[in-house]
């Protein structure tokens, strides 16, 4: 390696670290679960989910660190259904919260809306 590449290489391992540091997430809470913050969240994950009806798990969101979105509802030819919901984990960075997709990690930030971060 010559000592530009090496040059190089270091800063891009600094550079990878440091945009590492500044978005990690902790595990939150909604501050507040009134409808006004509830529709938010529904159209976030609407939004995230790519249709228009959202219907969350029971459970109350300012306890606990993640949503469910219960699978659309069977047709009227249908008896069963082997969907499951989709599960989001609720994060902060510590000024902004998001809701992360469970399984492929993408990130939906809340538009005004507040979370309490939950230490472990």
């Amino acid at each position: 390696m010559t000592g530009r590449t090496l040059i190089a290489a270091a800063l891009a391992g600094l550079f990878a670290a440091a945009c590492q540091t500044g978005t990690a997430m902790t595990p939150a809470t909604l501050e507040d679960a009134d409808d006004a913050t509830l529709a938010r969240v529904k159209e976030t994950l609407s939004t995230a989910m790519g249709r228009a009806n959202i219907k969350l798990a029971d459970g109350d969101l300012t306890e606990r660190t993640s949503v469910s979105v219960l699978p659309p509802p069977l047709g009227p030819n249908e008896t069963n259904s082997p969907a499951m919901p989709t599960v989001f984990d609720i994060a902060t960075n510590g000024s902004d919260c998001f809701l992360i997709h469970r399984e492929t990690g993408e990130r939906y930030r809340l538009e005004d809306v507040s979370c309490v971060a939950v230490e472990g």
